[in-house]
C-alpha cells in the first residue's frame, strides 16, 4: 500500500504542476493578445485549486519520504523525523521551494490575478522542483548537473504540451455550449501552438534519450529493458507514441478542416480527450519510473 500511495501522490504532484504551468502558459504561446485578460480570469479558479492541490501533495509526499526513509509506519513519522528530511541536501530544498513557489502563486491568483508573468514564473520553479523527486538527484559530479537540467527542461516541456491539451479541451467544450467565438477561438489556438508543440516534442524526445542513457549508461545494458522500470519505460514511449499520432492528426487534419468550418469540434474535442488520458497514464507511469531502479534491484 505504501508504494502505491506514494505512486498516487507523486501523480497527483506531476499532474497538478504541469497543468498549473501549462494553464497559465497557453494565454502566451496559443492566445491573442485581446483574448489573454479573459482566459486568465476563466482559469484562476482552476489554477488556484492545482496549487492548493499541489501544495497538499507535497505536504503528504514528504512524510510518505519520510516514513520511508526511517522505516517507520507513516501515523508514527513526528516533526523531528520531518526535518531531518528538509535538511538533506537538494531534497530539502527543493520541497521547501516548491511550496515557497507554489504559495506565491496561491497569493498572486487570489490577490493580482493580472500578474500571468509572476504566477508562471513561480509554477515553473515548483514544477522544476520535482527533478530532485526522481533518478535525477540520486546522479554527481557533472553528470548529475546534466541530469537534473535535462529533467527540469522535460518537466517544463511535459507541462506545457499537458495544460495545452486541457486548454483546447475546454475552448472545444464552450465551443459545444455554442459560446459566441468559441469555434474560432479553438481553431486560431490550434494553429498557433503548432511552433510551440514541435519545439516542446523535439525538447522530450532529446531530454528523454538523455535521461534514459543517464540513467542506465550507454548503451543500455540488458537487464535495464528486462526489469520492471524498463517494461514501464517501454509502456511510456509506446503512450507517447500514441500522442504524436494525435497531435500530427490536430495538426494536419482536424485543425485545418475546423479553421475552414468543414467540420464540427466534436471529433476533435475526442481526440483531444483520448491524448489527454495517454498524458495522465505516462504521468502514472512516470510517478511509478521514480520509485524503481533500471537495473531491477
Amino acid at each position: 500500500m505504501g508504494d502505491w500511495l506514494a505512486v498516487t501522490v507523486r501523480f497527483t504532484l506531476y499532474a497538478s504542476l504541469g497543468l498549473g504551468f501549462g494553464l497559465t502558459a497557453f494565454r502566451w504561446h496559443a492566445l491573442p493578445s485581446g483574448a489573454r485578460e479573459g482566459w486568465d480570469r476563466r482559469t484562476s479558479g482552476m489554477r488556484f485549486g492545482l496549487a492548493i492541490l499541489a501544495i497538499m501533495a507535497s505536504g503528504l509526499g514528504l512524510a510518505i519520504l519520510t516514513s520511508r526513509m526511517f522505516a517507520i509506519p507513516l501515523a508514527q513519522v513526528d516533526s523531528g523525523a520531518l526535518r531531518a528530511v528538509l535538511e538533506l541536501p537538494g531534497l530539502g530544498l527543493s520541497v521547501m521551494l516548491r511550496v515557497a513557489a507554489l504559495a506565491v502563486a496561491v497569493f498572486a491568483l487570489a490577490i493580482a490575478p493580472r500578474a500571468a508573468g509572476t504566477i508562471l514564473a513561480a509554477q515553473a520553479v515548483a514544477l522544476a522542483t520535482m527533478a530532485w523527486a526522481g533518478h535525477a538527484a540520486a546522479s554527481e559530479g557533472w553528470p548529475g548537473w546534466l541530469h537534473l537540467g535535462s529533467t527540469i527542461l522535460h518537466l517544463l516541456g511535459a507541462g506545457l504540451w499537458l495544460g495545452a491539451i486541457a486548454a483546447f479541451l475546454l475552448l472545444a467544450m464552450s465551443a459545444s455550449r455554442h459560446r459566441e467565438g468559441a469555434r474560432d477561438q479553438l481553431a486560431e489556438a490550434l494553429g498557433r501552438f503548432h511552433v510551440t508543440g514541435a519545439l516542446v516534442v523535439a525538447t522530450l524526445f532529446a531530454s528523454g534519450l538523455l535521461n534514459i542513457a543517464l540513467v542506465t549508461g550507454f548503451p543500455p545494458g540488458r537487464s535495464a529493458f528486462l526489469s520492471p522500470w524498463g517494461q514501464l519505460m517501454a509502456l511510456k514511449l509506446a503512450a507517447f507514441t500514441g500522442m504524436l499520432g494525435l497531435a500530427a492528426i490536430h495538426r494536419f487534419r482536424l485543425a485545418p478542416a475546423l479553421s475552414r468550418a468543414e467540420t464540427a469540434h466534436g471529433p476533435i474535442a475526442r481526440s483531444l480527450g483520448l491524448e489527454l488520458a495517454l498524458a495522465l497514464f505516462i504521468l502514472g507511469l512516470v510517478a511509478a519510473l521514480g520509485l524503481l531502479s533500471p537495473n531491477g534491484e
